[in-house]
């Protein structure tokens, strides 16, 4: 279980609610379904298993596609000019060459950084990813085979892309390049391209798949983002206009993912890929200026449209961008063929793509290797086993614990008395509404703010902002008297929660911090959380990264805690647990460095 909606997409498909937007209807079907196989894995482990199965397939369907713009590409023969003549040269095995260079492309397009990444963790990104594979061939085919009138294949193609638009919105990214696919298709027999409009009912079976969500949210399951019972709250589902509502919305500027776009992708491409595709591009112009074209409409409407999403998953809306420079790699590849000479054609194909192969799996192996990734599932984890019966915890970051704990107390049932909230989420209706059904207790306490603030949302009033305030703050100061009541380090973290917690005690207590009335001393504060067993965690990547120094950074909290208070022994035990996972944390070195020499002075 890693991090941002694994958990929440495994325990949404465990339980057949209904996910975050834009909904996911296929891939919610499918993990439905793919569940009730008769695996012997654990839930996550089955989900993680099925993203491998689309990515292997998506590889599978790109070897297709790359041979058919191989076979297309002129190749067979190439002119060499020499002194005062020209000759003509054929390619070596041209049939064995094309399909060798379409193999080693096709495993290229599964090793680039976010697709081999996506692909062996529960996510939609997978799926996706084998849906472009697919809109590709169907369209390459299609543009290959126009004065034939492929009518099944405008058929097809229709039919997955309506498909594809119930996993995931960056479909629409293929709308530009299909509609110049239909407009050369038009140009070649205009008759037989008007008649394939009426074809267009084709995308019905993959809009109907929404229907499941209104059916899930009638059952009124645990996980009912936007509760979609009606038409039009799916319909705001399916554009995410709740996430235009909740707290804190960053923002980022069009420009700056540009720039970080241009700076990451030698690293997604692991620069032979990317070397070779621009190479690829350059000749599929020379030699196809049309299929070059639909190709850079494809890419053009991918980043322009991306770039204006503010997402820490923005690398997966590059998806289609980084699959087409890959699959034109295959072009590079053969210019490369050509610039080296043909003599040996087998064995130089071969040679080029192990070594391309070896590159791309140094570059990204590390990055992508999830197989002693355990950090957000061990927090998770030890965070909830260490509360105290019945307690609230309120979390901020929905990447991390709130999404995690989706998973292990919806499906693993762990620690179902614990009552997890992310505070963010109490900005809209339906969260309360959730709480109203699933909390009752808590819901009465908070019963008079939850109300009225609810009413000034659906008036759309000018005071539901400050009616927000009033209801958050009576979250933190009604709970406390029947519940132990916990928040998260990213709550402390935000500069948002500052307005909110600065006037309450906030004690470490282990993975956590509770809000206590006094500043009490409490000997016991974190005990449980000294026997948590941690995974070692490899800093790699953002999120691993980040819990590399936060765990560590809790228990030295913890230790810190206790040295204030002259309990200098259980510091140390702290101190310890924090360099048992960071051996080189520099704070937690420090402090007991201290301690060890006061203890000398004192002797």
């Amino acid at each position: 279980m890693t991090f941002l909606d694994c958990g929440e997409l495994a325990a949404v498909c465990y339980t057949f609610g209904v996910p975050h937007p834009t909904g996911y209807p296929l891939y919610l079907l499918l993990g439905y379904l793919w569940l009730n196989l008769p695996l012997p894995f654990t839930v996550i482990y089955k989900l993680n298993l099925l993203s491998a199965v689309f990515g292997s397939a998506a590889v599978f369907i790109s070897f297709y596609s790359v041979t058919r713009i191989l076979n297309n590409s002129g190749f067979y023969q190439a002119k060499l000019k020499g002194k005062g003549e020209s000759k003509v040269e054929k390619i070596e095995s041209a049939e064995t060459a094309f399909l060798l260079i379409s193999f080693f492309t096709a495993i290229l397009t599964g090793l680039n950084r976010t697709y081999w990444f996506e692909s062996t963790q529960t996510e939609v990104y997978s799926l996706h990813s084998l849906f472009i594979s697919i809109l590709f061939y169907y369209c390459t085919k299609i543009y290959f085979s126009l004065k034939d009138k492929d009518k099944k294949s405008w058929l097809l193609l229709i039919f997955f892309f309506g498909l594809s638009c119930a996993n995931h919105s960056t479909t629409i990214y293929f709308i530009p390049p299909i509609l110049y696919l239909f407009y050369i298709q038009y140009k070649e027999d205009k008759i037989f391209a008007k008649s394939l409009y009426k074809n267009l009912l084709l995308l019905i079976p993959g809009a109907a798949l929404y229907l499941i969500l209104i059916l899930n949210a009638s059952r009124e399951p645990f996980l009912n983002w936007s509760n979609p019972q009606t038409i039009s709250r799916l319909m705001e589902l399916i554009r995410g206009s709740d996430f235009s509502h909740l707290m804190l919305q960053s923002s980022t500027t069009f420009s700056a993912n540009a720039v970080e776009f241009v700076k990451e992708i030698y690293k997604e491409l692991a620069v032979v890929s990317l070397a070779a595709g621009l190479v690829g591009m350059f000749e599929l112009y020379k030699i196809n200026k049309q299929l070059f074209s639909f190709t850079i409409i494809s890419i053009i409407t991918c980043l322009v449209i991306s770039f204006n999403y503010s997402t820490i998953e923005i690398q997966t809306f590059y998806y289609l961008t980084y699959y087409l420079i890959t699959i034109c790699s295959a072009l590079g590849i053969l210019w490369l063929i050509k610039f080296i000479g043909y003599q040996k054609t087998i064995p130089k194909i071969i040679s080029i793509g192990v070594i391309f192969l070896m590159v791309t799996i140094g570059f990204n192996f590390r990055e992508n290797n999830g197989s002693t990734d355990y950090s957000n599932h061990d927090l998770t984890i030890n965070s909830l086993n260490q509360l105290e019966p019945n307690a609230l915890l309120i979390t901020y970051d929905y990447a991390f614990l709130y999404s995690g704990s989706l998973y292990f107390q919806q499906v693993e049932k762990l620690r179902q008395d614990v009552k997890v909230f992310n505070i963010k989420f109490l900005s809209v209706p339906w969260y309360i509404e959730r709480i109203r059904k699933f909390y009752p207790d808590v819901y009465e306490i908070v019963k008079t703010e939850a109300e009225d603030y609810t009413i000034a949302f659906n008036k759309n009033d000018g005071a539901a902002a400050s009616m927000l305030k009033v209801f958050i703050k009576a979250v933190f100061d009604k709970t406390r008297d029947r519940f132990p009541v916990y928040v998260t380090v990213d709550c402390l973290l935000s500069s948002e929660m500052k307005q909110f917690l600065e006037k309450y005690n906030l004690q470490p207590d282990g993975l956590v911090y509770r809000i206590t009335r006094q500043k009490k001393y409490d000997e016991s504060a974190g005990v449980k959380s000294l026997n948590a067993p941690f995974h070692k965690i490899e800093p790699v990547g953002y999120h691993r990264n980040r819990l590399s120094v936060v765990i560590p950074g809790l228990y030295y909290e913890n230790a810190y805690y206790h040295y204030t208070n002259k309990n200098n022994e259980l510091a140390i035990k702290f101190l310890n647990k924090s360099l048992e996972i960071k051996n080189n944390f520099p704070d937690a070195i420090q402090l007991k460095n201290k301690i060890v020499s006061e203890k000398v002075i004192e002797r």
